[in-house]
This record gives structure tokens, sequence and C-alpha cells, in this order.
């Protein structure tokens, strides 16, 4: 009798509670491995609101602040709970025309949970967990007519300090900044501060508790600035920081304006056991809305030729253009850019002549744009051509008609609203007139490409254009190694890899300090739907005929990448499939001779195939024969070396 008394007694109790509002909840992933936390509950006089997130049995992000204040209004802080939707199980097939997956489901969880400020107005916190990770954004509804503004972001990731961190700085103001082309601070300690006071960019990787993060931005719709992260604070925790206000386009604030409603960017932490679940993850393209291009079926991703990096004056030579439309039709690639300076071009045509003689050919052409928004434009006569919306359109639909099959966008330089407002347009317009489109100099991808298909990169990179100063090839083999795990996780990236030669800048050439071995895997290892290689003609040419028939078959998007074997800014091995054929690509970032070990992809065991690997010298190529492996491969590389094959 007594222990029924308790049972009826604790029930009741549980009933009575129940009768209250919640200061609890939690969203579980379909494989319940991730939960994600929930809490609205009375600290200090008033409620906080604020989210944790737990990865199997471990805590994976510790309390953090939730929250905004609009129109000098705090929603969040003292809010109350008025409702939460029922879960929606969502599983949406879809297809990309790039990427490391094209055909790919967006698989997840989502809630909704409705809140009222003091002030008596509504606002959601919309709930995303997935298998592997979780997201969230705020949505402000109501329709009045008004534009409001948002002071302040309070968003916080608590990341658990037990483990290191491997993130970029945010760019300091200079010549064309942000551009997101700092080296990564590797392996540094958790919630370390910065040090030239503009905080870290995204994405922004971690190993703790046994567990690897990342955390990062999704889906800009041109209602909200880019931003990054600041932890200057007292606790430390990384906390959403809006642009600098000395970024390019300076009179204009740095804090969101919008109509209602309103939803913030999505907040996106992507979290699994290994580091092939961060390189894998295609979280940032789901939690963007799907395409709005109704005919794709003239968006084709491709590899380029390119003749800026070798010598930046050629683009105004006709002759010079022609000798690299060659080029790709001798290496089978689709495509050439012209970059800078073709509006002046002479010695014996035209742009259009060029066009005219690639379609001869099968090659298609690219051209550069400034985007108007940058710092130099004044210097460039033509930079309103894609800051201004009727000159914009005008002049897409004039180079379309000619033939031209792309465009490559440079110098947007700031993360500041006006300018985020310039992409979707601009992306928009490229894909009316059937234009493939390049984002040079611009802010780092947040899933733009499921949106607008036609969008194949974006820079945001430290790349191969840098190379004209040694200090940097002699970082670049470390940068290399490190840039798989962060940047090229979440998008496309436009390096221009595979420069066997050493730039030269102002008559002195730099001294490239990988391998052949090296620069022959980038093609693999970084990811581009535009995969633009940048080393002048003679160098592709002259190459031996493995090496070089290796890069006329090598694709540019993926049907499945893996990463085989890796760690951050110390080596990497992936592994993509186009079809039936695997690609494979390594690399060390170490300044030591090696032995790298890696399985082959599932499926590929006791098939036989040569890897191209490092010769006698970094400036030579060997060959190793495969046969009949387990799955297993040790292969030997040179300080800063590399390797490739294919597997048919």
């Amino acid at each position: 009798m007594k222990k029924l008394l308790n049972t009826v007694l604790f029930l009741f109790v549980i009933l009575m509670t129940s009768c209250t509002a919640p200061d609890a909840w939690e969203l579980v992933s379909k494989d319940s491995n991730i939960r994600f936390a929930l809490e609205n509950k009375q600290e200090n006089g008033g409620t906080t609101l604020s989210y944790s997130v737990f990865y199997k049995d471990g805590v994976a992000m510790e309390k953090s602040l939730l929250g905004l204040v609009m129109d000098n209004c705090e929603y969040g802080k003292d809010a109350q709970f008025v409702s939460a939707s029922a879960v929606r199980d969502i599983s949406n097939a879809y297809q990309l025309k790039s990427g490391k997956k094209m055909n790919t489901t967006d698989e997840c969880r989502e809630q909704t949970f409705t809140f009222r400020t003091k002030e008596d107005k509504q606002f959601n916190l919309i709930v995303r967990v997935y298998n592997d990770g979780v997201a969230f954004r705020y949505e402000l509804p109501g329709e009045d007519g008004q534009m409001h503004t948002i002071q302040a972001e309070h968003t916080e990731f608590a990341v658990p300090v037990n483990g290191k961190a491997w993130i970029h700085p945010y760019d300091w103001n200079d010549r064309h900044k942000p551009s997101y082309e700092q080296y990564c601070r590797s392996e540094i300690d958790i919630r370390s501060e910065c040090g030239h006071g503009r905080g870290w960019a995204f994405p922004m990787l971690f190993n703790t508790n046994g567990v690897w993060m990342m955390i990062t931005e999704a889906h800009l719709d041109g209602s909200y600035p880019a931003t990054h992260i600041d932890n200057a604070g007292t606790d430390k925790a990384y906390k959403i920081r809006f642009p600098e206000a000395d970024e390019p386009i300076v009179p204009d604030a740095v804090e969101p304006v919008s109509e209602l409603p309103w939803f913030t960017p999505w907040r996106a932490i992507i979290i699994g056991d290994d580091l092939n679940t961060i390189f894998q993850t295609q979280m940032i393209s789901h939690l963007n809305p799907a395409s709005v291009v109704n005919d794709e079926s003239w968006i084709k991703a491709g590899r380029a030729s390119w003749s800026w990096w070798s010598n930046g004056g050629t683009p105004r030579d006709y002759k010079a253009q022609l000798k690299y439309v060659d080029l790709s039709a001798e290496m089978d690639w689709e495509y050439m850019l012209i970059d800078a300076g073709w509006q002046n071009m002479g010695n014996g045509g035209t742009m259009e002549d060029v066009v005219k003689y690639a379609q001869q050919k099968g090659v298609g052409v690219w051209l550069w744009y400034h985007s108007g928004a940058g710092r130099e434009k004044d210097s460039i006569p033509t930079h309103r051509l894609m800051s201004d919306p009727e000159l914009r359109r005008a002049e897409m639909k004039r180079i379309s008609e000619v033939g031209v099959k792309g465009i490559k966008v440079d110098f947007f330089d700031t993360d500041k609203q006006r300018i985020i407002q310039l992409y979707p347009a601009l992306l928009k317009d490229a894909a009316d007139n059937h234009l493939l489109v390049d984002l040079h100099g611009a802010t780092l991808p947040r899933g733009f490409e499921r949106t607008y298909p036609n969008m194949l990169t974006t820079e945001a990179i430290r790349g191969a254009e840098t190379l004209g100063r040694q200090e940097r090839c002699d970082q670049a083999a470390k940068h290399n190694a490190t840039v798989p795990f962060t940047r090229n996780v979440v998008g496309s990236m436009d390096y221009t890899p595979v420069t066997f030669s050493d730039k030269v800048r102002q008559g002195i050439p730099a001294i490239r300090r990988t391998t052949m071995g090296h620069q022959l895997a980038l093609a693999v290892v970084f990811e581009s739907g535009f995969q633009c290689f940048a080393d002048k003609a003679e160098s592709y040419l002259s190459l031996p005929e493995q090496p070089k028939q290796f890069l006329k078959e090598v694709p540019a998007a993926w049907d499945e990448s893996v990463l085989l074997a890796g760690y951050p800014a110390d080596y990497a091995v992936v592994a993509r499939r186009s079809g039936d054929v695997w690609y494979i690509g390594g690399i060390s970032g170490k300044e030591e001779e090696r032995e790298i070990e890696f399985t082959l992809p599932a499926g590929c065991e006791g098939k036989s195939f040569t890897m191209i690997i490092d010769g006698k010298d970094k400036d030579s190529f060997n060959y190793m024969p495969i046969e009949n492996t387990n799955g297993t491969v040790k292969v030997k590389v040179l300080p800063n070396g590399g390797f490739a094959g294919m597997i048919r």
C-alpha cells in the first residue's frame, strides 16, 4: 500500500508540474546520438534562454546563451515560453550540379519554439537536428511594412575547453579585406583570443572531449550580413560578431536591417566521432532553399586553363589567349578563363574573336569582372557592370549572346549587408542568362550553390595566386594539408591549384617547396566545381604521359567523396568517385620524408592500378604499381610530398 501511495504521489507531482510552463526541451537526432537541449530558466531574477548539445554520452557544447536585440528590445532575455510545435521529420532528396556528392538527402528533425518578450512581441527559435549535427536560427514574425534593426545577436558557442582548435583569423582591414585569406591557426587552445581585435572567421574546427566539431553559418538571403566570431569577453565563449565598421563601403552600418517577417542565418554545428564526418557533411547545402533555376541542363561543372597566374598581362593579348584555348582543347578541359584586362584586348583580335575560336575547339570561355564593391573599383571603368542591376542584366545578356559560358566576379571585399545582397541578385541574373559563376575575393560559402546551382565555386582562401612571395611558398604544404578539414568542408574552393612552376613576381621567382606529386594530388584533394588550373600552358603540355593523362581525366564534380586518412596541417588522403572510377589524392604538410598509410574505398580491394608518386626530387615523378592489395596501401613521400591515382 505504501508503495502504491508513493507512486500516486509521484504521478501527482508530475501532473502538477506539467500544468506549469515548461522550461526545458530536447530534440533528438534520428539515430539518437545527438541531443539539442533548450532551456529558459530563472537566473538572477529573470529568465535566460540557452542551449546545450550532447553527443552520445558526452557534452559537445556547454550551456550557451541565445537571443538578440531588435529595435532595442531583448528577444531571449526574460522571455516567456508560448508553445512548441510538433516535431517534423524532414527527408528531402535533391541533386546538386557540383560538389563533394551531387545526389544527396536532407534528413533531419525540426521543431519550432515560440517565446514572447517582455514587450509582448513573439519570436521563434527554429531547431534542426541531423545525424551529423545541429542547426538553429531565429524567426521574427509579423508584417508591419516597417524596417527593423538588429543591434546585437547574443548567440554563443561555449565549446568545451578540453581539446584543441583549428581556426582562421578574420581578416584585418587591408587592401582587399575581408576575403578569408588568413592562414589557419592550428591546434591552439579552445577559446583562445585571436589577438588582433577582429575575431575569428568561420568555419571553426575543434577536437573536444574526443569529438570532432565544426561551427559555421548557412543561408544568407540578403536580410543579414555575413557574421564572424568574437571571444574577447570575460567568459570567452565564442559569440556572433557583425562585420567590422572599417570594411569597404564605410558609410554602411554593420547591423542588419530588414522588414518582417525576418529569418536570421542558420548557426550550424557539425559533430562526429571522426574527421570523415566533418569532411563529408552537406549540412550547409541542406540548410539553404531549393534551386530556383527551372532548367539546369546547361549547368556543367568543369576544369579550365588560365593565363593570369603565370603572366598577368596576357588577358590583353589575343594570341596568348588562343594558346590557352588550345591548352584546354588538348587537355580535354571544358573551359578557359580570360582574367582582368580583356576589355582592352589587342594583338590581332578581341574577346569575341577568342570566343568564336574556342567554340570551334569545343571550349567554353569565362570572363573576369569587378563586383563594383571593393576599394579599387574607381580605377576600373567597367566596375558598375556587375553592381548596377540594369547594366548587369544588359551586360550578361550581351556576353551570353556572344557565347560566353561563365563569369568570375571579383573584389567584394566586405561582409556588410548591402554587398551580401549583391550575391543572390547577381547569381539570379546570371542564371537567367545561362551564365556560370565563380565568386572571387568573396565571403565564405554559406550554401548559395543549392539555390543557385550555376554558382560553381568561391575563392575565400589563400590560394595559388598568393604564391609569388617566398614566405607563402614556404607555408604552402602545411596550409594545403589544413584546408581540406576547414575551408573546403563548407563549399567549393577556388584555390586555382596544380602549379608546377615557380610563380614570378616583379621579376623574382618564388621557389615552390611542394613536390610535383603534391601538386598533382591537389586536383583531387581540393574540391571545386570550376577547377581552374593556374600554371602556364608549357607546364601541362610537357608533363610525362601518366600525370598528363590524369589531369585530362580528373573531373570537377563528384558522386562520392571520402577522407581515407589525415589530420589537419599534417596530411590528407582523399578519394572521390565519378561514375565507376575512384580518384585518389594524398598530400603531406610536413618537411620530412615519411610513409603514409591508408585504406582504399570499399570495393577497391584486389584491384590493380598505378599510383603516381614523388620521384627522386621535388621536380620529378615516379610510379608505384599496386596489385591485388587487401585494401591497405603505404606510400613513401618526400618532404611536402604527395601522390595521385585512378582506380577503375
